[in-house]
Parts: C-alpha cells; sequence; structure tokens
C-alpha cells in the first residue's frame, strides 16, 4: 500500500485517530518540579561531559569558534592510537571532564587523554579483574560520569558485558569497596536465574544524583532470552536501589497485553541506545526495541507486548512508571525504538512547549508531550495487512504520525529499483519478481517480503541533533530495503533421542538465523557466511562464548549446548543435500519459524532500490516539516565509476552547533564532513584513516575548540578497522590573520561568480539566499531573527565595492570585518554563541526621517548601536535610487572607515574601539526581517573587493 492512500484513509477514516499514550502514578501538576534540587553542572551544551552531551541527549555544541565560515580550515590537532586493530569497531562518543577525555576501545578498556595533547593519561584494562583474566570484546558507545554534591568522588563508570566498574576518575584505579566484589553484577536482581541471564551493556548507563541508572542488550533467541529491564543503584556505593520490569510480571501494570506460553522465555524490550534524563522534573526516559524472541515472527509471544516498542518515563529516585506511548503493537518487523528519547522545547510564536522526540526505524517521528506523553502532531491508527503464517496474530492497526512526514520511503514497487548501471537494474528486477513487497508493516511470509526501510534503515542508534535555539532536528537516515522470510524449523522439544546436530540445529534455527540465514549463506557485509568455516573446536567455542565484531556473546549457552552448535556448523551438508532433512528434523517434531532477513541487494553489494540509500536531513519540530535533505556518504568503488552522490548506510549521529555546521561521520567512504545547518551543503570533509562509526564530540579547552571521533572502522558497513582517535581543531594563524603564504595580493578579487554562492556561508536565522538573474537574492521569512550571507575569506583593510537593491520597507547592510561569537557571554539573542557580530554598513531606504540613511554605520550586536552620528541619521541623503540598482562603495584602513553611495560619500568614521575588538573579518549580506510583515527582498551583484596595505 503506498503512502498516498495511507495519508487519504485518514480523510476517510477519523474515528482511527486515537492514542497509545497511558499515565502511571504522576506528581499533582502543581507538584511536578518538587524533586528539583541540585542539577547537575555538567548538563549543558558546552563541557560534553556526557554521552551524546547532555542528558536531554540533544547532540548540540553552544560553540561557535569553528563556524561556517572557517570549518572549511579544519585540520588534525593530534591522534591518538589504541594499537587495537582486531574489532569490533569503537563505536564510543569521547567524554570530556576537567580537561581529560574518556573514550573505550574494543577490548572495553577505558582510556584517558589529555584533551588538549592526545597524550594517555591512564588505561584501565578490566580483564584483569574478569574471570581467568579473560578479554572480552563488545560493542561500546562510552562511559558515565559522576561525582558527588561537593564535586569529590569523581568517577567514571565502566560496562563491561555483564559487569559496571567504578573508577577513580584522575588515577584509573578502580574504586573498592563498590557492588559484590568491587563491581556490580547485572545478572541479579532480575526475575529469572542469575546463571541463565545474558546481559551486555552497549550503551552507558545515566546519573541523576546518586541514581546510576543501567539498561542493556539482551539475547534475542526464543527459549534463551533475558527480560530488558531498567535498574538503578548507588553511585558511591553500588548498592541496587530499583527495578522497572519491561516484561512485566504478574500485578503489574501492562501483564493483560500479553499471552505468556510456559515454554517460550520471553525477554527483550531492552532499551539498548541509552537513556535521556529531565533534571527538574527527575524523571528519566528511554525508548524499547522488541520483545523476543525477536525479529519477524510473534506466534510464540502473542499480545499487544508492552513494554516493547515504548517510550517510557520514569520517576529517576523510584523507578515508578510516569507513563509510556506505544510505538509498535506485537513488532513481528524488528522495528526498535533505537536511540534514547530526545527531550526538546519547543519554542513557537512566544510560546513554548516541554517536548520528547522519539526517532525511528521506520523513519518516523513521534512527538509527545514531556508531562502526558500525549502527541503534539495528530498519530492515528491505521489498519495494517493479516499474517498468512499459521500462528501468527499481527496486530490489526499500527500507530502512524502525520506530522513530520516519514523520512524514508515506506514502500516500494518496480519504479523503485535500482538503476546505476543497466546489469544492476536487471539483476534486482528478476530478484523482485520473486518476492512479495508491501507498505511498511506487511508481515514477513515463508515466500519471503521485501520492505522498506529495512532492519537497518531509518534512524539508528546514533540518533538526531537538535538545535534548541532554532527548533531544528538534524538526523542521519538509511534506506536498506529487507527481504523478511520466515523458516519453518522442527522443534524436538526434550527428545533424548535426537542427534547433536539436531538439537544444535534447533539452537541455530532460534538463535542465528536472524543474521547468518537459515542456510547459513550470511548477510553481508557485517554477517559472513557459515557454509565453509576454518575455525577449530576450541576456537568456534571462544566466539560463541565471548562473541566477534558484530556478534553478540552467548556465555548463558551450557557446554553441551555449545557442543551440539558447533556439531551442527560443522556438519558437512547443504541445501540441496537429499539428506537433509533426515539430518536435522527428529520424529513427531513440533513446528515453528526462525527467522531471516537479507538485505535486498544488487549482485556488488549495494541496495536494491534507486539512491539515495542515505541521507542527512532538517526537520522542523515546531512546524513538523522536513527542511532539507541531501545525500549522505557515498562508495568508494562507485565513485571510481564516476557514481556519485548515492547516499549510504551511515552508524553513528549528528552533531550540531552553534556556528551552523553539524559534524557527521559513519560512512562507508570513512569521512567526517561538516555541513550546513542551513542547506546541507557539505562545508568540509576529511578522509578518516578508518570509518567513524560514532557520534563526534566537541569541547572547548584554554580558549580552542575541538572536534573529535572515534575512527575505528569495521562495524556494519563492513569496512577495515582503525585504531585512531582523533581530533580536529582551526590552526593557530586565524587568530592573527593567514600566514604569508595565504595572504592575498591587492588585486580586485571577484566574491560572486554571478550564478553561484560558492565562496558564501549562511549564518543565523533562516531568511534565505538564492542566486537569480546574476543577483544574489535574499527573502525575509516570518518569525526569523536577523540572517547573513557570509564569505569564508577575511579581509583586514580592503576597498570594497557593488550594487544593491533596497526595499521599500525592511532594511538590510553589508557586514564589514564581521566575526562569530565564540561563547555565550550573556542572556538574550545578541549574546549567544553563534551570534554575528561588527560594523554594518545600512542598506535601508530611510530611518525615520524619511530621507535614505544606506551607508551610515552601525554595530550589529556589538552593543554599541549606531556608530554614525546623530545628526547624519535624522539628515539622511538623497543619494539612493529607490527602484533600481545603487552602487555601494566602502574603504576600510585601519580605524578608519568610509562609504559612497552612487558617487557621493556618505560616512567618514574614525572608531579605535571598534577596530580593536573587529580588526579582520569576513564580508556578510544582512537579512533583516520585520514581524509579521513581507516577505521582503533584498537584491546584491558585481561584489568585488580588493585588499590593502601601506602602498595602497
Amino acid at each position: 500500500m503506498r503512502l498516498e492512500l495511507i495519508l487519504c484513509l485518514f480523510v476517510t477514516l477519523p474515528f482511527l485517530q486515537g492514542c497509545n499514550t497511558i499515565t502511571g502514578n504522576k506528581r499533582n501538576e502543581g507538584d511536578q518540579f518538587l524533586q528539583s534540587k541540585t542539577i547537575d553542572k555538567y548538563d549543558n551544551y558546552t563541557d560534553w561531559a556526557i554521552y551524546r552531551g547532555d542528558k536531554k541527549a540533544n547532540q548540540y555544541s553552544e560553540l561557535a569558534q569553528i563556524n561556517a565560515t572557517n570549518v572549511n580550515k579544519l585540520e588534525p590537532a593530534w591522534e591518538y592510537h589504541t594499537g587495537d586493530f582486531i574489532g569490533p569497531s569503537m563505536y564510543s562518543n569521547p567524554i570530556v571532564v576537567e580537561g581529560l577525555m574518556y573514550f573505550t576501545t574494543p577490548k572495553l578498556n577505558v582510556v584517558a587523554l589529555d584533551a588538549i595533547t592526545g597524550e594517555e593519561v591512564w588505561v584501565f584494562d578490566p580483564s584483569k579483574y574478569s574471570d581467568d583474566n579473560e578479554v572480552f570484546r563488545g560493542r561500546s558507545r562510552g562511559v558515565t560520569y559522576w561525582e558527588d554534591a561537593n564535586g569529590q568522588n569523581q568517577r567514571i563508570f565502566n560496562f563491561v558485558r555483564d559487569r559496571v566498574y567504578a573508577l577513580d576518575a584522575k588515577t584509573g584505579e578502580r574504586i573498592e569497596p563498590f557492588g559484590e566484589d568491587g563491581f556490580i553484577d547485572l545478572r541479579q536482581n532480575l526475575p529469572i536465574d542469575p546463571e541463565m541471564a545474558a546481559i551486555e551493556v552497549t550503551s552507558p548507563g545515566i546519573v541523576y544524583q546518586n541514581f546510576l541508572i543501567v539498561g542493556s542488550r539482551v539475547p534475542e533467541g526464543e527459549r534463551l532470552s533475558t527480560p530488558g529491564d531498567i535498574r538503578a543503584y548507588d553511585t558511591k556505593t553500588g548498592e541496587f536501589k530499583w527495578i522497572f520490569h519491561t516484561i512485566p510480571q504478574e500485578g503489574e501494570f501492562g501483564y493483560e497485553t500479553w499471552e505468556f506460553n510456559d515454554d517460550v522465555s520471553i525477554g527483550g524490550a531492552n532499551p539498548w541506545g541509552g537513556f535521556s534524563l529531565d533534571e527538574e522534573r527527575g524523571w528519566v526516559f528511554f525508548a524499547t526495541g522488541s520483545p523476543s524472541p525477536d525479529f519477524i515472527y510473534g506466534g510464540d509471544r502473542k499480545g499487544k507486548g508492552l513494554f516493547g516498542n515504548c517510550i517510557v518515563a520514569l520517576d529517576a529516585t523510584t523507578g515508578e512508571r510516569q507513563w509510556h506511548y506505544q510505538t509498535i503493537h506485537h513488532d513481528i518487523f524488528d522495528y526498535d525504538n533505537p536511540p534514547a528519547p530526545i527531550l526538546t522545547t519547543i519554542k513557537s510564536k512566544g510560546q513554548s512547549r516541554d517536548a520528547v522526540v522519539q526517532l525511528t526505524k521506520m523513519g518516523l517521528t513521534f512527538v509527545l508531550d514531556r508531562d502526558t506523553g500525549e502527541p503534539i502532531f495528530p498519530v492515528v491508527e491505521i489498519p495494517v495487512p493479516a499474517s498468512g503464517v499459521p500462528g501468527e496474530e499481527a496486530w490489526p492497526t499500527q500507530p502512524f504520525p502525520i506530522k513530520p512526514p516519514p523520512l524514508a520511503r515506506l514502500s516500494l514497487d518496480e519504479a523503485d529499483l535500482n538503476n546505476i548501471t543497466p546489469e544492476s537494474h536487471a539483476s534486482v528486477l528478476e530478484e523482485f519478481k520473486k518476492y512479495k513487497t508491501g507498505f511498511l508493516y506487511t508481515p514477513a511470509t515463508e515466500q519471503g517480503t521485501i520492505t522498506l526501510p529495512g532492519h537497518q534503515g531509518g534512524v539508528e542508534w546514533g540518533g538526531g541533533s537538535f538545535d534548541p535555539y532554532s527548533n531544528v532536528l538534524y538526523v542521519n537516515v538509511n534506506e536498506a530495503p529487507t527481504i523478511n522470510k520466515l523458516v519453518k524449523y522442527y522443534d524436538y522439544g526434550d527428545d533424548g533421542d535426537a542427534t547433536p546436530v539436531q538439537r544444535g540445529a534447533q539452537i541455530y534455527n532460534q538463535t542465528c538465523t536472524a543474521c547468518h540465514g537459515a542456510s547459513r549463506q550470511g548477510n553481508p557485509p557485517a554477517f559472513p557466511a557459515l557454509t565453509d568455516i576454518k575455525l577449530n573446536v576450541e576456537e568456534l567455542r571462544e566466539v560463541i562464548h565471548n562473541g566477534r565484531g558484530m556478534m553478540p556473546a552467548f556465555p548463558q549457552f551450557s557446554k553441551k549446548q555449545v557442543n551440539d552448535l558447533i556439531a551442527f556448523l560443522q556438519n558437512d551438508f547443504s541445501e540441496s543435500d537429499e539428506n537433509l532433512e533426515e539430518q536435522i528434523i527428529p520424529m513427531d517434531p513440533r513446528i515453528r519459524y526462525s527467522n531471516e532477513a537479507p538485505f535486498f541487494v544488487d549482485p556488488d553489494g549495494y541496495p536494491a532500490i534507486s539512491p539515495p540509500w542515505g541521507t542527512l536531513q532538517a526537520i522542523d519540530i515546531a512546524e513538523g516539516t522536513i527542511l532539507w535533505k541531501v545525500p549522505l556518504g557515498e562508495y568508494p568503488e562507485l565513485v571510481a565509476k564516476g557514481i556519485r552522490n548515492t547516499g549510504s548506510k551511515s552508524f553513528g549521529g549528528p552533531v550540531s552547533t552553534a556556528g551552523d555546521v553539524v559534524f557527521q561521520a559513519g560512512t562507508p567512504d570513512e569521512k567526517i564532513r561538516a555541513f550546513s545547518t542551513h542547506s546541507g551543503e557539505v562545508l568540509w570533509e576529511y578522509q578518516l584513516p578508518a570509518g567513524g562509526y560514532a557520534t563526534p564530540s566537541v569541547y572547548m579547552i584554554e580558549g580552542k575548540q575541538y572536534v573529535v571521533i572515534a575512527a575505528g572502522g569495521g562495524g556494519k558497513n563492513g569496512t577495515k578497522y582503525g585504531d585512531s582517535i582523533i581530533a580536529f581543531a582551526l590552526p593557530d594563524y586565524l587568530n592573527d590573520g593567514p600566514p604569508e603564504e595565504e595572504k592575498t595580493s591587492s588585486k580586485w578579487i571577484d566574491l560572486f561568480d554571478g550564478s553561484t554562492l560558492k565562496g558564501w556561508v549562511h549564518l543565523n536565522g533562516s531568511h534565505t539566499y538564492y542566486v537569480e538573474d546574476s543577483a544574489i537574492i535574499g527573502r525575509t521569512v516570518e518569525g526569523s531573527p536577523n540572517s547573513f550571507l557570509g564569505t569564508t575569506k577575511t579581509f583586514d583593510d580592503f576597498e570594497l565595492e557593488l550594487e544593491a537593491m533596497v526595499d521599500s520597507v525592511t532594511n538590510s547592510g553589508i557586514q564589514i570585518r564581521t566575526k562569530v561569537k565564540q561563547l555565550t557571554l550573556g542572556d538574550g539573542p545578541d549574546s549567544r554563541a553563534g551570534r554575528v557580530y561588527g560594523p554594518q554598513v545600512e542598506l535601508v531606504r530611510n530611518q525615520g526621517s524619511g530621507k535614505p540613511t544606506t551607508g551610515l554605520i552601525y554595530g550589529e550586536a556589538l552593543g554599541t548601536g549606531w556608530l554614525s552620528a546623530d545628526d547624519e541619521m535624522q539628515n539622511g541623503h538623497n543619494h539612493l535610487i529607490n527602484d533600481g540598482w545603487n552602487k555601494i562603495r566602502i574603504v576600510a584602513k585601519g580605524p578608519r572607515i568610509q562609504t559612497w553611495v552612487n558617487g557621493e560619500q556618505v560616512e567618514d568614521l574614525v572608531n579605535e574601539n571598534v577596530y580593536k575588538s573587529n580588526p579582520r573579518g569576513f564580508i556578510g549580506l544582512q537579512m533583516h526581517g520585520i514581524e509579521g510583515r513581507g516577505p521582503y527582498v533584498m537584491k546584491w551583484r558585481n561584489i568585488r573587493i580588493r585588499p590593502l596595505d601601506n602602498n595602497n
């Protein structure tokens, strides 16, 4: 079913409108902020001492030393090597506290570096404290910092599979006593036997006051699952404090949404993407994945299934549920909610509203009220197809938000197929005809059903970046069509006559097929085939027990289960072997279904749909609209053939800054890029030594801003492994002007080529700039603060000439020697980081007196007001051509600024203070809107500049 038909149903079926939110025992409205006590001093937009930057999961930096005008000059400041190229990848988002940077390696070591130099300070190796000094390799997105209310007891919490270690933040020494035997054992305090619990913490916990709140990744197999419960521990002692059951126990809310089966172990519903936290309310937020048995068959876990696929708000001190909202009922699609909810405050038309934004694998965005969990934009329950598989009962409706629009394609037909080459198109068309296709919520079949955006599609664990001052959310989105197929297998139960191969086949079907396929054919590049295994028995046993690469560990398997699985893996048969069924089918079996979900790709492994396969997008959360969408990433092999701008799958999230840039890595071309927040234009890119499948961190120390990324390679894009942590910064010379070899001659330079905005970047506000009829056009947008189109080159002394057409109502200006405020140093928008400031030559028909004041000078965000004299402002002049082009000339030499309009001198100003604060800067074209009126248009053309020295 195409999206257009679904939207049509919204009009014809108004009764479908509904809500999945149910609130718990909330405080009275007037009491909701009673827990507001000491706010974490590091929960801000400048330090980056918290995973994803702040506890609200905004991934935003209010720093602007690096900004759109100079990001093209970014260069490596230092690089640290872990020396570990084995993998899995480094997904760590480094945090920075008091000059030290902390991150994790594939061995789950914690490394502390000097954040200025990259020099190693200490390393904590958890294998020294593991059973038999065993090294565990796993995925880790970082660590958690905590200090007490007095700034003492500074700790780093390291999450190692099913343990939490507390480390001294300055020395890296393990803190004892803490927990039991020096660590928290996460297998304890669960509603199952600790020996059967399988826990792997892949995203760091979050702290509220003295509570460390932890979630985890858990197995997704049928009989070996672990509930994805949320637990809190005392940050000082490691003592267990509370638990929230994501699979409700009997007597708890949500228990009635299940049809439990005694011979099926229900687990999962875990928040593997981490947490966000509202310090004022004292609430912790998380989003869960699907219950297990997972992926695309739910015949053994019938019911709506709370709290699977839910956004949940809990009291952070008690674990008491405040509200929940379910994004998928009875998930049989593998549509987890990968990232933690983003806590936003939406500001619009003089009002503000606290919200929760949840990004999903479906490419759908849910925007909820933070107090109640009610949708802010309408969400409808749409009817979806039923399942045709025996025993499966697909939920009849699914929630679908009207706004924002889907971020990815939700269905495909023949017209959507890959056409990058004729050979590719022919191959994918042949495959396409073998399977069923359907809209987003079409269930899997035994034949196979192709769906979009796929189980690595939509938004992954990297989440999005929310700019709290513009209401804009930046997010990287994948489109990876998947063939969802159910494969029948036979369950022998406790049949003692079953052979090791038969028992191993059952374990494989319950645990491994979703990644490696029913026929062990694999799902490259992340999941290899298992048809020709070179490992010996002991090596296989180690991989099963500890995991490798993308494969999780299975420590809960007994020795017998491991031996049975190895027997199956080493058995030499194929699908075509006529004896296959005799080998793996026991007598009188029970029929079950395993999951197989290979990607729908062409013969070279590229997605079988037409590009773009990955995008970076900007969403106005206040209006629920997509502002822009651009391809993100490329495949080097296709680039070599001249096939560009395809987009790609990306893993790791974006970070936006007050400098009007978005940083994003995570692509298979192994680059990190900076994009314009206003257009998605690539402003800078750097070739990393390996893929950066992580979220960047942004911080400032001793007046210098850095951007750092973990470049560990590997991951789901299957590129080569790396071992680098790389920090980028601006060259020091930018503070004093360019080096001698970059100084410009005194010849005239064209700043505008007449056809593109090359060499110009947008700063501040949302007014628009474009080129038309060989002129730069500026058009106002209602409600926008001032906007500026600035040059990427800077100038000190110069002569500037241009032509301008001045609107009859609004005003604009020509910024000279202009800078961007690096930090927020006061209240109000003019004091905020990223604000453009400097002398401005005004372009306006009149300033109240009825006569033009074009050519007079204003101190834009300097705190000075007008720099020109009052009498000049009052008297104006008669040199402006109201409805035509005007020639503007500006000469800046030291503290002296002179201006001419159509050959007549208007201003001759000397101001030592302004020259001291702004001796050098970029040239900018300002747009100034008028609230409730417009749009208004300004035009500029024939812009050229001549640098001046002592000889001219």
